[in-house]
């Protein structure tokens, strides 16, 4: 099996890129309007909304399980978007002169220069939401023109998404630039997500899933990484676009962790836990949620 082939065989598999191809089949969008990558991130960010397991509507396992299946005729659609070199940034490597860091007024954002780096056992909110307490949250600069209100895939979620960021506005936004020097752990896949839980994750103050996962969403989120740990070998943690689709909802296993299932990392974005950058610009403020197309419809 060819690289391309085991991709589209990830993709199909994952229930996040079920529902962006079966959004962009609803909403008739052809490979070259899922090449600008605003359209991409909007879309990945509404068919998000749909699988919110808090969302209140269907079974988020339900919902899950009807995508995958809805997905199935639309390999040929997948087959191309991810053979077209438009498409490459999905899994690039993070791009250390476009991270965007935005901020609403009661966001508790450290300063870029200020990141604390974590230190001890892993909280178990961190095991919960699978992100150290503290972090810097960046988030990719797009390629697209100067007048797009989509700049990023976080704003992608801040127009159509479902995750419990509201930030007041105005919002804050600067350009980062990370040093050369900076080690960036990139997750593409649900894989490598289990590889970085397993190398750092300690299974002695891991207590179990979470029971609401289990219950309502049939998730088992399982052993995440101890960030202290993590911060030995690496200065943040890259989910690029392709492993939000390709990894989320997706559980992998292993005899040596158990199961693990990244669930609660919403957009593209890199969480930084220690400062690594040389430079900072100022950008105009965001003084609402920017607009974006709506390609809502139930998925469920």
């Amino acid at each position: 099996m060819s690289a391309l082939e085991q991709r589209i065989e990830d993709f199909l598999q994952a229930p996040l890129a079920a529902a962006f191809l079966v959004l962009a089949d609803r909403n008739d969008l052809d490979g070259d309007q899922l090449a600008d990558p605003a359209t991409a991130c909007t879309l990945a960010s509404t068919a998000l909304r749909e699988l919110n397991p808090w969302s209140g509507g269907t079974r988020p396992a339900v919902v899950r399980a009807d995508v995958l299946e809805a997905a199935r005729p639309l390999r040929s659609l997948l087959a191309a978007v991810l053979a077209d070199e438009r498409n490459s940034w999905w899994d690039a490597p993070l791009q250390r002169d476009a991270q965007l860091l935005l901020t609403g007024r009661e966001d508790r954002q450290p300063d870029p220069f200020q990141v604390p780096v974590p230190v001890g056992p892993i909280g178990s909110w961190e095991t919960y939401a699978q992100k150290p307490v503290h972090a810097l949250i960046t988030s990719t600069e797009l390629a697209v023109p100067a007048g797009e209100p989509i700049r990023s895939s976080a704003h992608a979620e801040l127009a159509c998404g479902a995750s419990d960021w509201d930030p007041a506005y105005p919002v804050d936004q600067r350009r980062l630039q990370v040093a050369e020097h900076a080690r960036i752990a990139e997750v593409h896949s649900a894989a490598d997500w289990h590889a970085l839980s397993t190398r750092y994750g300690d299974p002695a103050t891991h207590h179990g899933s979470d029971s609401s996962l289990r219950e309502v969403a049939e998730i088992d989120n399982g052993l995440a990484p101890t960030w202290s740990a993590l911060a030995a070998d690496y200065d943040g943690v890259h989910l690029s676009f392709a492993g939000l689709l390709s990894a989320l909802y997706v559980p992998v296993s292993s005899p040596q962790s158990g199961t693990t299932t990244l669930w609660a990392w919403d957009w593209e974005c890199t969480h930084w836990i220690r400062s690594v950058f040389i430079d900072t610009t100022a950008l105009p403020q965001l003084p609402e949620p920017p607009q974006a197309m709506n390609y809502w419809q139930p998925l469920g």
